[in-house]
């Protein structure tokens, strides 16, 4: 059976692609909805990254707080949560945190599936302002 996507995306792409960007797709939707109202003052940015039998949360955070902590643990597990019975079901989830600003020079979630990005007022390179 087609995947529901497929009506209104259909590029020239081998499938193991295509099925690569479902994937990540469904990812990004999934962590989303898990980040609703969890995503506080502190964090940055926020980005998520498939990789086989894992999904990784990257977290750019001004400091790293207690709260911090508490709000991208609760990230995950509503993750794991909303994956149950899906095809990523058994993957492992893991959270990477950068302190510091979301540069695409220094974060290493800023080359994936960007979920948040907060606004401080610092034009970062390859940004317009």
């Amino acid at each position: 059976m087609r995947h529901p996507a497929e009506l209104y995306y259909a590029p020239s792409l081998p499938p193991d692609e295509v099925r690569a960007l479902l994937r990540r797709d469904q990812l990004l939707l999934r962590t989303c909805q898990a980040a609703l109202g969890r995503v506080g003052g502190d964090v940055l940015g926020l980005s998520v990254e498939p990789r086989p039998g894992e999904v990784v949360i990257h977290a750019a955070v001004a400091r790293e707080t207690p709260e911090v902590a508490e709000d991208l643990c609760d990230i995950a597990s509503e993750l794991e949560l909303l994956l149950m019975g899906g095809p990523d079901d058994r993957s492992d989830i893991t959270v990477q945190v950068h302190v510091g600003p979301p540069c695409p020079t220094d974060w290493p979630g800023y080359g994936h599936a960007v979920i948040h990005l907060a606004k401080t007022g610092e034009p970062w390179e390859g940004e317009d302002g």
